[in-house]
């Protein structure tokens, strides 16, 4: 090499360097700004508390403000799919269900997300302990009694739900199934405005989570005649479980958690992750979901993706049994 281009050479150097750095310099450390958590339900049910204790201890933690937006409609749809359709950045969270990512898409001709290829999984925050109420206008104060009711007058019966494709619609199906009854679905635009049909005798039943229903109960406003589980909850200890009124094995559990949209970096996913677990490790959190009725879950992502996997086909199966697919196709 000659002195003249040598010395070109030497002097275009630094720019050289310089430039090669500037891609590191661009990206701040995650997270470096507000970050949205996306609930795809109305404000009031299971899914918005949850959302809402778990916003508040991250801030502190993460450094930057959470902002819970809720997105109801299509029993989900809007805001599931607004996630999917986020930058995968990191901030961008759903909470997900049971009802958005394994009931709803098996009832659904046109689902505008892929529930396991759409979102990465971060964490299974925790599993819902649900019930039975009636309105106290219904002329049953145990579940024997209201079974024989619904056999007297078929078909005469409603019962409310978050929408369909919710938690709320296949676990009162699959009830009445085993029951041997047939009820009227009445879908409403999220878990508290059915809860309020309820108490107004608009409709006469609803399987709800002990977190939504405890305080309803609790004032006299609902009746609560069953809880499903092998132990009487806590929280309601005059209410029996469903073992008890000779219906054990009902398989009803449902979860709460949280996902990203597909593509967000793995340290991303880990990092939340590893928050979330501790939130779930805390004194303070395991109070919170006994009193609420929940029960912690946690593990790592790739747990909650065989758990995805599993409530899909498991879902998937039941809404097949029931021939829910097609009374919903007919229902829209």
């Amino acid at each position: 090499m000659s002195r003249f281009s040598r010395r070109n050479f030497l002097r275009g150097l630094p720019l050289a360097l310089g430039l090669a750095a500037l891609p590191a310099r661009a990206q701040p450390a995650w997270p470096a700004r507000p970050i949205r958590l996306i609930v795809p339900q109305a404000p009031g049910g299971t899914v918005d508390l949850v959302s809402r204790v778990v916003a508040d201890r991250l801030e502190p933690v993460l450094g930057v403000a959470f902002i819970v937006e809720n997105k109801p409609g299509a029993s989900g749809l809007i805001g599931v799919e607004a996630v999917k359709r986020a930058a995968p950045d990191g901030y961008t969270l759903l909470t997900a269900s049971s009802n958005t990512h394994t009931m709803l898409p098996h009832l659904m001709d046109a689902l505008p997300y892929d529930p396991l290829r759409d979102f990465a999984p971060v964490v299974n925050f925790g599993y819902t302990t649900k019930m039975i109420v009636v309105s106290n206008a219904v002329e049953a104060t145990t579940l024997a009694e209201l079974v024989s009711l619904a056999r007297e007058r078929p078909g005469l019966l409603n019962y409310g739900s978050s929408g369909i494709g919710s938690s709320n619609h296949l676990d009162a199906e699959v009830f009445a199934r085993a029951a041997g009854i047939r009820l009227v679905h009445v879908p409403y635009r999220g878990a508290a405005q059915a809860l309020n049909a309820v108490t107004t005798g608009e409709v006469q039943m609803m399987l709800v989570s002990v977190t939504s229903g405890q305080s309803l109960v609790r004032a006299g406003r609902v009746r609560g005649l069953a809880v499903f589980g092998e132990q009487r909850a806590p929280q309601l200890p005059a209410v029996p479980t469903m073992t008890e009124c000779g219906y054990p094995g009902l398989d009803v559990r449902t979860w709460v958690g949280f996902v990203v949209p597909a593509g967000t970096p793995a340290a991303i996913v880990d990092r939340l992750n590893r928050e979330i677990i501790a939130l779930l490790g805390s004194t303070v959190m395991r109070e919170w979901l006994v009193i609420q009725g929940l029960e912690a879950a946690g593990g790592t992502p790739v747990e909650f993706a065989s758990t995805l996997r599993a409530d899909y086909a498991k879902w998937g199966a039941v809404v097949g049994e029931l021939g829910l697919r097609e009374a919903a196709t007919v229902a829209k």
